[in-house]
């Protein structure tokens, strides 16, 4: 086999909550913290949910005034795997992040990722006009 023979064109991943408006976005790798995690998913496994904020180590803010957050979770993550994309540029679906994560947002939440370097814009759902005839 040549080299360039293998491409990957998309990934998927089954269970993936979808948070993001748009597809275009920037994340940086890091690894949740899950000593204070509660949240019990269905698998049994501690989970931190796709829209929760986290801090530089990782931990999850689950709060205002939202300190020390330092990007978005881009997916569900779950004790078993704790490494994980947090979204440091995004355009992220309001309605879909704050019912996925169980958090509601406020502007401090904005505050608190734009003084850490973020640009996250955080956008309702795009709702497309149906024709009417004319």
């Amino acid at each position: 086999m040549a080299r360039g023979d293998m491409k990957i064109d998309t990934l998927a991943v089954g269970a993936e909550e979808e948070i993001l408006n748009r597809k275009e976005f920037q994340a940086v790798a890091n690894t949740v913290d899950f000593a204070d995690v509660s949240d019990i998913a269905a698998n049994g496994l501690k989970v931190v949910k796709a829209g929760t904020p986290v801090d530089k180590d990782g931990k999850p803010v689950n709060s205002t005034p939202w300190a020390n957050s330092v990007g978005i979770l881009l997916h569900d993550v779950y004790e078993d795997r704790p490494q994980t994309a947090v979204l440091k540029q995004a355009y992220i679906n309001v309605t879909r992040a704050q019912k996925n994560s169980g958090l509601t947002y406020d502007g401090a939440l904005a505050s608190a990722l734009n003084l850490a370097g973020c640009r996250i814009v955080f956008e309702e759902p795009v709702i497309l006009a149906t024709g009417g005839g004319a």
